[in-house]
């Protein structure tokens, strides 16, 4: 028996692990065009990028995981149906729950996978994706040089670039007429932006410092300096921790001394209940799916409507999680509601197969028609 369990279980992990690769790569591909502007326009390494984007793993895992390991379930099942092997594992004495054992151990190893990833690394990688893109955002500067030709920055910065690579610059050419009676040209090799507390500034080596006054050019030479390049981060406040950046404590437990807390106190605590529910999703609906492709049995036509039936039912469930979550945000009395929708089907599903009658997965009859020529 333990061996017929390890073929299930080796079956489903496989088409779970291949499901949610292709599932989370779409999914991040859709997502990452948002950041394709830290390349394009800002300099930033592909390798940088790379790295951003993968920090996006844990959050899209922890969503399609479950829902990947739903199709394995139909997916496997059905195909042994279809092959009668669940007949023959049924004639070696193996009950209804027995066929359905290992679907639900792997149920609970993703589940525990899932507690892995919405308590500890989604927030984690939330912190550490946020403190990359505010890092490469942060610089404007790259952002507002282009290549090749002049660009305005307010109504009195002009700044040119020959050539850019990454945040490296060569060739500036940096015009500055915020005095309008002392105007100033500052021309250097090369560059890069920088950072400062108050704001980016472009650090340029070996150029020069061109200025008239009384009519005559003043010419300062120099190895190094910074300018401005007309972004200021001054009056910038503390920045507002969000929900997926939090761990547990932080969201059952709000500040309620800090106003956007204070205010999103409701919010904050749905999304702990939410990140607690989520890890139940992956046994629920491998209940729903067993109890709908064990009691659909061997069918000439196909399980076409017990697979429609199934996903219909995953769906609602799905839909009514998020909608939970969402009004527990509002009001808090929705929250035992989270659990219930994750719950019932849980306790419905294995009931259901529990209950199943032994001749749903009988063999295929067999024609007895023989053609004797």
């Amino acid at each position: 028996m333990n061996r017929l369990n390890r073929y299930i279980m080796k079956q489903l992990i496989g088409v779970t692990v291949f499901a949610t690769v292709v599932l989370c790569l779409a999914v991040m591909l859709i997502q990452s065009v948002r950041l394709v502007d830290l390349i394009v326009n800002r300099g930033l390494p592909v390798t940088e990028f790379a790295y951003i984007a993968s920090l996006m793993v844990p959050r899209f895992v922890a969503l399609v995981m479950p829902i990947a390991f739903f199709g394995a379930v139909l997916f496997t099942y059905n195909r042994m149906i279809n092959d009668s092997e669940l007949v023959v594992m049924r004639s070696a004495g193996l009950s209804s729950f027995g066929l359905a054992k290992p679907a639900l151990v792997v149920a609970l190893v993703i589940s525990a996978l899932c507690v892995a990833m919405t308590l500890f690394l989604m927030p984690v990688a939330a912190q550490e994706m946020r403190f990359h893109v505010e890092k490469n955002r942060s610089q404007w500067g790259a952002a507002l040089l282009h290549e090749g030709r002049f660009t305005t920055v307010g109504d009195t910065i002009t700044l040119f670039v020959k050539e850019r690579e990454g945040s490296e610059l060569f060739g500036i050419l940096y015009h500055n007429q915020e005095n309008p009676k002392a105007p100033y040209t500052i021309l250097a090799e090369r560059g890069a932006v920088v950072e400062s507390p108050a704001g980016p500034r472009i650090l340029v080596v070996n150029g020069s410092r061109q200025s008239f006054k009384d009519g005559k050019l003043h010419l300062v030479e120099f190895d190094r300096t910074t300018i401005d390049i007309g972004v200021s981060t001054e009056g910038d406040t503390t920045i507002w921790t969000q929900p997926e950046e939090r761990f547990l404590p932080d969201l059952i437990s709000p500040d309620y001394s800090d106003p956007n807390d204070s205010f999103y106190a409701p919010k904050l605590i749905a999304e702990a209940h939410n990140r607690l529910a989520t890890p139940l999703l992956p046994i629920s609906y491998a209940a729903i799916a067993l109890a709908f492709i064990l009691r659909g049995g061997f069918s000439r036509q196909g399980n076409i409507f017990t697979i429609v039936g199934a996903v219909s039912v995953m769906i609602l469930i799905l839909v009514g999680h998020m909608a939970t979550v969402s009004l527990a945000g509002k009001q808090p009395v929705f929250l035992p509601v989270i659990y219930a929708n994750a719950i019932l089907p849980i306790i419905l599903g294995l009931f259901a197969i529990v209950k199943l009658r032994r001749h749903k997965l009988r063999p295929p009859p067999f024609d007895t028609a023989v053609s004797t020529g």
